[in-house]
């Protein structure tokens, strides 16, 4: 572990508290809902990481307009998601963590969008290690990792959500299709030239989030492509969604969903267990490397402190 590579790890930190952040767009897996004290820590971390002189700060600084944006984008995220209460995240009387179902999109988007300047600002410290040769191995592949599991896991999120939204849409179109039907003397909905779901209010706001959803699908998963069993299962996600468009049929939606959902989970299973034990490693190291940093400046400004006891003044005397 090395300065450099300190730097760009509290980056990287960052990235996988925004990454966990994820689980939050599902329903939780454990029966008693998502955990508090894991809430409360990431957001202490993410307040600690992007605080004034962070590497995120100093990165935000030099890199414009665009710097400026991302770090109030990261702000706004902190507080909806981590805050007290949370716009899209709360904690209730009961200690209960609360996620606004209806702001879920909007919480998947914004994840995305994070994880997109996080992963740039990555980048350019690994190009600026390897051309100073100061890139480790196990830091490399710690990174190549942490990009295939987020981008795979970003991706299966992104299945998961699209399938909901699709079946959401249809269920909209059909309760609009029965009001349309009953108000025009049974008629049926798709014989008759004035009939258009668009029309109803609900089915467009669906309608809105189904394509934001798919766009951000098309940001995970355009923007990786380190990874051939990564990239297999990206064709085979792009191949199903022409079930959307009508290009595709299928007698069973569920069954259909249910591979869909699960292209990336091979890869998932594969890569959380080693990518983990080398977070832990290298944060081990971190700790090392920063117990030895404080210990060098602890005794150098013990030294500079004697050597100005022991120096004789500088002011001079009266005659």
């Amino acid at each position: 572990m090395n300065d450099e590579e300190r730097n760009v790890l509290t980056i990287v930190t960052l990235s996988r508290i925004v990454e966990a952040t994820l689980w939050y767009c599902l329903p939780a897996r454990d029966a008693n809902g998502f955990s508090k004290s894991e809430r409360d820590n990431r957001g202490s971390a993410l307040k600690a990481l992007t605080g004034e002189g962070s590497p995120f700060d100093m990165n935000c600084r030099n890199n414009g307009k665009a710097g400026a944006d991302l770090y109030e984008d990261m702000g706004y995220f902190i507080e909806d998601v981590y805050g007290d209460p949370g716009r899209i995240v709360s904690v209730d009387i009961q200690g209960k963590v609360n996620v606004e179902p209806s702001l879920i999109v909007e919480l998947f988007t914004t994840i995305v969008k994070l994880r997109a300047y996080l992963e740039a600002f990555v980048n350019s410290g690994m190009k600026f290690l390897q051309d100073k040769n100061k890139l480790e191995p196990e830091f490399a592949d710690l990174i190549k990792n942490d990009n295939l599991y987020y981008h795979s896991f970003g991706g299966k999120i992104s299945c998961i959500l699209i399938s909901h939204k699709f079946i959401e849409l249809n269920d909209a179109a059909n309760v609009y299709s029965q009001a349309y039907s009953k108000n025009h003397g049974g008629i049926n909905p798709h014989t008759d030239p004035e009939f258009n779901v668009r029309d109803d209010p609900s089915f467009r706001m669906i309608e809105n989030e189904f394509h934001t959803l798919n766009q951000d699908m098309v940001t995970v998963l355009n923007s990786y492509n380190d990874n051939e069993d990564f990239k297999y299962a990206r064709e085979q996600v792009y191949s199903d969604c022409e079930i959307f468009s009508g290009k595709k049929k299928t007698t069973d939606v569920n069954a259909f969903f249910k591979f869909f959902d699960g292209y990336f989970d091979n890869i998932l299973s594969t890569v959380q267990g080693p990518l983990n034990q080398q977070f832990t490693k290298v944060g081990n190291e971190l700790n090392e490397f920063q117990k030895a940093e404080n210990e060098r400046l602890s005794k150098e400004n013990a030294q500079k402190a004697a050597t100005e006891a022991t120096s004789p003044s500088s002011e001079k005397k009266g005659d």
